[in-house]
């Protein structure tokens, strides 16, 4: 499986030098059909013994759909290493077979080709190349890197560069390269080998991030949709932290470059979490769908998730009264000051028992009854405070709690 993903890297070089020079896309091509089949090598074209590679004769390139009134929003994303483009201009690409640096894990044969076959059919509609080429299953293995054995295939197969693209194993990922060789010079093209490291190995994730990146970076004009459900009209949509627009319809349908793109909704300062959402070229997401819950949440779906199913209305939110809870810590606070106010009191009449039961037996007051006095009046004062402060505190506590 990760070599499924090596040649999504074959052409994210070039897309930061080409974006300057090129309007976004406006476009929105048919949708492709649903099986992606490989190009079969035409039988005319012979191959040497040493190597051979029959290989898929050029077609001729379709001519491109009206543009769309709708201008997609770009991918978002770091900027990606510059390559002058026009070291491709007017030559022919082959695309060859992905390479595997590592043994482990199980492959897709029919998913490789497919993800072959797409990067193949983006380079076909390239303004940049003259021709595309798509290498057959008995192209001549080569290793990852082998300038030679590349360049001696693409020579066979009469192309002047050939695109490369490998996958070795990474911790809980994969390390995808990519290069350009080439041919008449057998080496790697200046500035076009790139590394990066995908976690995701959900194929249509990966189909539909290959193909943006191929768009951009042959200058293809692009476009799909993303289809969100979100039936309130005070939820903003944002896709890839970037508010999209909103037409009011339902489902709002939102053009955007092919690749995997973040969906998430918000409600003033609340948001929901984000869900990843597939879009390939002249196609549409599947549907996401955005509810709000009556204490304030904002759960999202994505249809396969539903099972055919739709979720609930979204319901407004129920808040409750902030005064409530506030009036019962407030009489509570007044209750305990009143308790603590009972108890100095009955303390303070207690030392002034005492201090008379003493004045009466001996005629006089001890300096112990003097101090007992002195502690009987402190007690008595604070008690005082108290008990009003408390009594204060459990009338405006029972008011906001039971008359609001």
């Amino acid at each position: 499986m990760r070599a499924v993903f090596a040649l999504a890297l074959a052409v994210s070089f070039a897309s930061s030098a080409q974006s300057r020079k090129q309007k976004p896309d406006m476009s929105i091509p048919p949708p492709p059909a649903d099986e992606v089949t490989p190009a079969k090598p035409t039988p005319t074209q012979a191959a040497p013994p040493a190597a051979t590679a029959p290989v898929a004769a050029p077609t001729p390139k379709p001519v491109q759909p009206k543009p769309d009134e709708t201008l997609p929003l770009p991918m978002a994303g770091p900027e990606l290493p510059a390559l002058d483009l026009s070291l491709l201009k007017d030559t022919s690409l082959c695309v060859f077979p992905f390479v595997k640096e590592s043994g482990t894990g199980a492959s897709d044969k029919q998913y490789l080709d497919a993800i072959q076959k797409t990067f193949f059919d983006v380079a076909k509609d390239s303004p940049l190349l003259k021709d595309a080429v798509l290498l057959g299953d008995s192209t001549t293995r080569c290793e990852a890197r082998d300038a030679a054995c590349f360049s001696s295939v693409g020579r066979m197969a009469r192309c002047q560069n050939v695109l490369v693209g490998s996958s070795a194993a990474k911790g809980n990922g994969y390390v995808l390269s990519v290069r350009i060789f080439e041919v008449g010079k057998q080496r790697v093209l200046p500035g076009s080998e790139v590394e990066q490291v995908l976690e995701t190995d959900r194929q249509r994730d990966v189909q539909a991030w290959a193909e943006g990146q191929a768009c951009r970076a042959l200058q293809v004009k692009c476009a799909g949709r993303i289809s969100v459900d979100a039936d309130r009209k005070d939820m903003n949509v944002y896709i890839d932290n970037r508010l999209a627009p909103r037409s009011g319809k339902s489902p709002e349908v939102i053009a955007v470059e092919p690749g995997v793109h973040g969906v998430r909704v918000a409600v003033g300062q609340r948001t929901s979490l984000e869900k990843k959402v597939a879009v390939r070229r002249g196609g549409f997401s599947e549907t996401v769908y955005a509810r709000q819950t009556e204490k304030g949440g904002l759960p999202m779906w994505l249809a396969s998730d539903l099972r055919g199913t739709r979720p609930d209305a979204s319901v407004d939110v129920k808040e409750g009264k902030w005064t409530r809870p506030v009036g019962y810590t407030i009489a509570g606070a007044g209750l305990v000051a009143v308790g603590i106010g009972i108890y100095q009191g009955q303390h303070s009449k207690s030392l002034i028992s005492q201090a008379e039961a003493n004045y009466n037996v001996n005629g006089a007051y001890l300096s112990s009854d003097v101090s007992n006095l002195n502690s009987a009046h402190s007690a008595a004062t604070i008690a005082n405070v108290l008990l009003i402060s408390g009594a204060l505190l459990l009338a405006t506590g029972s008011v906001l709690a039971f008359a609001f």
